[in-house]
């Protein structure tokens, strides 16, 4: 038993629903629900009555919620007074490289301000890949694009939400994203990036009819091929970089505008845990990102 699980426990007490305590513990849903099955596997119990559409704790749930309330509020507390001392130790992270030109190097510098004796080891590389290494043990946690579906055993912490924009010389004509992508031809964000997949699949399902010309996998490049006027794209805008679209044509992509979550994942057993809630407070504080409340 966990306490980030007693915490989710109380957050559904709290605020309702599955949807609502995610969102106040900065979980996805399908994390909050995987933690109450490992939870409900662990004590050999159910917590909930799932009759109906909304689950509702049932008696051992409840009592359950009341214990937990009180080691939450124990450990709060023992937390706010060695909330002063420095952490220390080793954390191998993996990071997209929108992240490394985005919050990430912002967040590593405070956090070496604040613990010098913590020491972060960073490995670029795709979504996919960074989620299959952490599951495996091999890196502690990743910075990702938030996918379509957790892997069984890991968790996500949302640390920052980026608009998806459509990026386009300034002669181009049209007024809507539609026009401006089938005017051009398009320059793909790579499609083996989670991000890049993301924009894939709202093309097709609103019957976009590109023009294929390059698929590249990093933001400054492709927004240079624009500005030479090799094509228009769709990129996401990421958090604390410097704007990307300075001199383009911009505007949001979708209606309502689409958006790219990062997330930070982890193991749900991670021995590392307590520097990655560290790392993931800090990528919210740069990112500026808040939770939404029901």
């Amino acid at each position: 038993m966990e306490l980030r699980q007693l915490r989710t426990l109380v957050a559904i007490a709290d605020y309702g629903t599955f949807a609502a305590a995610a969102d106040a513990v900065a979980l996805t849903q399908s994390a909050v629900s995987l933690q109450i099955k490992h939870l409900e596997a662990e004590l050999g119990v159910k917590l909930f009555d799932r009759e109906h559409r909304s689950p509702a704790f049932n008696a051992k749930g409840r009592a359950l919620v009341e214990n937990a309330r009180k080691v939450v509020e124990i450990c709060d507390h023992m937390t706010s007074n060695g909330a002063r001392e420095a952490l220390e130790g080793t954390l191998m992270l993996g990071a997209v490289p929108t992240s490394l030109g985005g919050i990430l190097p912002q967040a590593l510098a405070s956090l070496r301000d604040l613990h010098p004796r913590l020491h972060i080891k960073v490995t670029s590389g795709l979504s996919a890949e960074l989620a299959a290494l952490t599951r495996a043990g091999a890196i502690n946690a990743a910075v990702v694009s938030e996918p379509r579906q957790l892997a069984e055993g890991l968790t996500a912490h949302p640390v920052a939400r980026d608009p998806l924009i459509v990026i386009a010389p300034p002669d181009v004509e049209g007024e809507s994203d539609r026009e401006i992508l089938e005017a051009r031809p398009f320059i793909q964000f790579n499609r083996k990036a989670w991000a890049g997949q993301q924009i894939d699949q709202h093309l097709k399902d609103r019957g976009i009819r590109v023009s294929l010309g390059m698929e590249i996998d990093s933001l400054e490049a492709i927004a240079r091929m624009v500005r030479h006027g090799l094509g228009v794209s769709v990129v996401p805008l990421p958090s604390g970089q410097e704007p990307i679209s300075e001199g383009l044509k911009c505007l949001p992509f979708g209606d309502p505008p689409l958006h790219r979550s990062l997330v930070v994942i982890e193991r749900t057993a991670n021995p590392q845990a307590s520097l990655v809630s560290v790392l993931s407070q800090a990528l919210r504080r740069i990112g500026k990102f808040e939770p939404a409340r029901p």
